[in-house]
């Protein structure tokens, strides 16, 4: 098994295009691997790092606000201290519950990723979810709490929400939280950031979970050697890639002008509805459950 770097390159493009905006960049990557002759994976390694390359975009984009984070963390201030802590925790809680409810569920969601028609349906479910956001942000406006305003059970909300989009492929990760973010009541402009910072250890999570499963089965970037090069060169397109994506989506979502995602999930949704079950018959991929 190898992945050469045409195909990390291609793929570090579709991941780092489709990971911010609502659309399901698990989808997107599994159609494209789908599609790539002689491509193979064990296991789910070489995904998950292209989202540590899209992890790099998101702390570059919000350095200032991680910075100021964590210097209030360290503060003599009790006021600034406890903001960044209450920050902090309120992640830390998103994030436990999103790995509480999708560990035990993990070979379901692996599985998941050649069954296009079950695809098809939950990107139906992210383009109702997408449009009830979209009347919900056109009814409040500007509207809403900001992100220092966040309380707990809006963050175990969101954490819950999130492993949704990890356990139901087709589900928008970036769709779902900044969703279920404006039905809690934030703001779009808080909505959006939390569900950004909230990738951060989401994602260090997921890549230190399949980093130790294919360090134990030999199955890793630096066990095949020749696989090295691809996989840092697709996490360094996926950033790159990533970090352009992530300010689109901000200005569509503060602008509220979800439209475009949710006609195109709508879309794609029927076409993995209609034809789903045919493209994963001839799924070539090899995706080996250990």
């Amino acid at each position: 098994m190898s992945v050469t770097l045409g195909q990390a390159v291609l793929l570090g493009i579709v991941q780092g295009l489709t990971e911010f905006l609502p659309v399901s960049s698990t989808t997107h990557l599994a159609l494209a691997q789908r599609f790539l002759p002689g491509f193979a994976q064990p296991g789910i390694l070489f995904d998950v790092l292209l989202h540590v390359g899209t992890l790099l975009a998101v702390v570059v984009y919000f350095r200032s606000r991680i910075a100021a984070t964590l210097s209030g963390a360290l503060s003599t201030d009790p006021a600034g201290r406890q903001k960044a802590w209450k920050l902090v925790g309120l992640l830390v809680l998103a994030v436990a519950l999103t790995g509480l409810v999708t560990l035990p569920l993990k070979r379901f969601a692996i599985e998941g990723m050649t069954e296009f028609r079950r695809m098809g349906f939950a990107l139906l479910g992210t383009a109702l979810l997408l449009f009830i956001a979209q009347r919900v942000g056109d009814a409040r406006g500007q509207g809403g709490r900001a992100l220092e305003e966040m309380r707990p059970r809006d963050a175990a909300l969101v954490g819950t929400c999130q492993s949704i989009s990890a356990i139901l492929h087709g589900f928008s990760r970036s769709g779902n939280t900044i969703s279920v973010g404006l039905f809690a009541g934030l703001s779009r402009q808080a909505a959006a950031e939390f569900s950004f910072l909230l990738s951060i250890p989401t994602i260090l999570a997921a890549a230190a979970v399949e980093n130790l499963h294919a360090y134990r089965h030999k199955t890793g970037p630096l066990v095949q050697g020749g696989s090295l090069p691809a996989y840092i060169v697709g996490m360094a397109v996926a950033a790159v890639v990533g970090y352009l994506a992530i300010s689109t989506l901000l200005r569509m979502v503060v602008t509220m002008r979800l439209w475009p995602f949710i006609v195109y999930c709508a879309l794609l949704g029927l076409f993995l509805v209609a034809f789903g079950e045919r493209i994963s018959s001839g799924f070539v991929g090899e995706l080996r459950l250990s």
